[in-house]
């Protein structure tokens, strides 16, 4: 399965918690909006430039991405962006540990990135066509070298293995093991509350304080991240936690 699935699954749980009306949705996701609102935190040594990112959006505001990644790769900013990946090269273990993610959120393939764009829907909820909505591109389209660029994001098995050392094993029943990644989950997944645990603690929180260690184990004074949107108020929170002296310059 390619990494960027679950990235986007990712993304929509998160999304998915804000509301299911998607007129208030869409305005609340700021996915309307033509160009990205940079955010900006010092710690009186580091500046770190934080680009919120939507991943669901307009063209313009994708474009608009492209020229402020470049505009800071030139002013020598270190980019640190966000995609969960995985470092497992055996199919079965990946799929074993694919499975219990599907397990804990009810679900796992996101289809076509989870902006269905043939039929108007984000995530199975009608949107209005006129919005003129995308999906978000892959990260060189938005001026990311994966490469040389530090992928400050955490692997699906670091997610699933903090998950079960607070809450126990993932128990898959027949149902989960038959069931293909690829077709409509069926099966009983875990609770509503261990889900809503999961994208509370661990898809954002665990996330997050990945970011801040990358941040602070940075020997870099300007630092530019690009990560979602709904992980910010989370970094900072983190960064306080090792040095109180950040602070939001705008």
């Amino acid at each position: 399965m390619k990494k960027h699935t679950l990235f986007a699954l990712l993304a929509f749980l998160v999304l998915m918690s804000v509301t299911s009306c998607s007129a208030i949705w869409i305005k609340k996701s700021h996915m309307l909006e033509e160009k990205a609102n940079l955010k900006r935190l010092s710690n009186h040594e580091k500046t770190l430039v934080y680009l919120p990112l939507h991943h669901i959006g307009k063209k313009s505001y994708y474009q608009d991405i492209l020229k402020k990644t470049d505009s800071l790769r030139d002013l020598e900013y270190d980019i640190m962006y966000e995609e969960v990946t995985t470092n497992l090269k055996n199919k079965a273990d990946y799929t074993l540990l694919a499975k219990k993610f599907r397990k804990i959120t009810g679900s796992f393939n996101a289809g076509n990135g989870y902006l269905d764009t043939i039929n108007n829907k984000i995530g199975g909820i009608k949107y209005n066509k006129k919005y003129q909505l995308m999906n978000q591109p892959k990260a060189p389209q938005l001026g990311i070298d994966t490469i040389t660029d530090i992928n400050a994001d955490v692997t699906i098995e670091k997610l699933i293995t903090a998950f079960e050392k607070d809450h126990g094993v993932v128990v898959l029943d027949t149902c989960d093991m038959q069931t293909d990644l690829k077709k409509e989950y069926l099966c009983e997944p875990l609770s509503a509350k261990l889900q809503k645990t999961f994208r509370d603690n661990f898809i954002l929180g665990l996330r997050d304080q990945n970011l801040a260690q990358q941040v602070n184990s940075s020997t870099s004074k300007k630092i530019f991240v690009i990560y979602g949107a709904s992980h910010y108020s989370g970094l900072l929170n983190e960064l306080r936690k090792t040095d109180s002296s950040w602070y939001e310059m705008n």
